[in-house]
Parts: C-alpha cells; sequence; structure tokens
C-alpha cells in the first residue's frame, strides 16, 4: 500500500469514506484490490476503528467494495461500459423523449464542459481542435457534419478525464444523434444556421483552451438551448 498522510485532525465515516474513493478512482487501490484492514486503516489514518467500519460500509453502498468475511475488504471490478448497457437501448421517437434526452445533456454536458476547462491536456486538447476543423471543413462543403460534432462532444467527455461520464457522453450522443439526424438535416436549411452552430462550437473550445470553466458551461448551455430552440420554437 502506498503511504497514506495520517489526518491531523479526526474526521467523519464520510471523509474517510471520500478519502478512500478518491484511493480506488485514482488507481492506487485496483479492482480486485485487497484493502488494509480496520486496524490498519485506522492507525494510518488516526481514526477509530468504528469510524473505518462506516466508511467501509458506505463504500459497499456505492458499490465499490465487496466485503467477504473472513477474507476482508476487496475493491468491485468496476464496469463503466456495464452501467450504461441498458441506456444504450433507449430510442426516442416521442417529442417528449427528444426534450428529456436534451435536458439530460444539459444537466451532463455543462459539468463536462467544466471540467474539460479544468482538467483538459495539450493532447486533449488538439483532439477537441482537430474535431472543430472537421466540422468547419464540413461547413464549407455545406455538408451536415454530424459525424464531427459528435466527435467533438465526445473529446470534450474524454478531456474531463472521467470515465463514467465520457462512456455517458459516448451513449448520450450516439442515441441524439440516431434521433435527430432527419431534424438536423431540416435544421441545416435554415439560413446561417450551419454558421452560426460552428461559432457555438468555436466559443465552447475556446473557453477549454483558455481553461475558464464557468465559460465552458456557459458556451456548452447556450449552444444546447440554442438547439432545443431552434427544434421546438
Amino acid at each position: 500500500m502506498k503511504a497514506i498522510p495520517q489526518f491531523k485532525v479526526r474526521k467523519t465515516y464520510d471523509e474517510v469514506a471520500d478519502y478512500l474513493k478518491e484511493q480506488i478512482m485514482n488507481g492506487t487501490y485496483k479492482p480486485g484490490d485487497r484493502l488494509p484492514s480496520l486496524r490498519e486503516l485506522s492507525e494510518l489514518l488516526g481514526v477509530g476503528q468504528s469510524t473505518i467500519r462506516e466508511a467501509v460500509s458506505s463504500l459497499k453502498t456505492m458499490g465499490l467494495v465487496t466485503i467477504r468475511h473472513g477474507e476482508g475488504t476487496f475493491v468491485t471490478r468496476f464496469d463503466p461500459e456495464e452501467i450504461m448497457s441498458g441506456f444504450e437501448q433507449i430510442q426516442p421517437v416521442t417529442k417528449q423523449d427528444i426534450l428529456s434526452l436534451l435536458e439530460a445533456r444539459k444537466i451532463i454536458e455543462t459539468g463536462i464542459a467544466r471540467l474539460a476547462a479544468e482538467r483538459r491536456s495539450k493532447e486533449k486538447l488538439k483532439n477537441i481542435e482537430e474535431a472543430l476543423k472537421e466540422m468547419e471543413q464540413a461547413v464549407a462543403k455545406e455538408e451536415l457534419g454530424d459525424k464531427a460534432d459528435l466527435k467533438f462532444h465526445y473529446e470534450i467527455a474524454r478531456a474531463s478525464h472521467n470515465p463514467v461520464l465520457e462512456f455517458i457522453m459516448q451513449s448520450i450522443s450516439e442515441t441524439m444523434g440516431k434521433a435527430l439526424k432527419a431534424s438536423r438535416e431540416k435544421m441545416f436549411q435554415t439560413k446561417g444556421y450551419p454558421e452560426q452552430l460552428l461559432a457555438e462550437h468555436r466559443n465552447i473550445f475556446e473557453a477549454i483552451a483558455g481553461k475558464n470553466p464557468k465559460k465552458a458551461e456557459e458556451a456548452m448551455l447556450n449552444h444546447l438551448l440554442g438547439v432545443e430552440r431552434e427544434l421546438f420554437d
């Protein structure tokens, strides 16, 4: 086990749970690994064993660990694809279905954009920029550019460095892409709309490039609200 600094003050079980959760999510404890015993964690973190027990129970409720009596506590094998497998079967057909998906995107993608602005690496930013250039080329050729659009949003999710959000975004984007292809064709017949859409995506990119989480969040929300207005107003 890697060295863990001892807490200077007594922590509540939820704070200990958050700490252990972070250790699991960042790979310090990998799927299948056995966590140190209650006594070991108590000594390492400077809290009572009852606090550790409650924290581990909380992690079990989250599905992050499995407790095997007589053996110890083990990190659960976590697979984001499995979580999303049911969602991928959604086939939106009604106006309300599409509105529900747009609502989900407004909640999820604004947060993703914020995280991407905070965490993006030069490599991930380059991937987003490449998708934006593909969109620019599509507009110049008067093409739909739906694949480039999908790629743009997915690369932002990758830049957030959160695998769960990445899988969620992939599923939502693909579902929306299939559902809105006909609508996209209709929207692109509106004069100036392709250029407007491109400008909205450029604003998102520039906010992420500038590491401005607030502007990235606002730019993404403005874009998704625009899509909603264009579809249903």
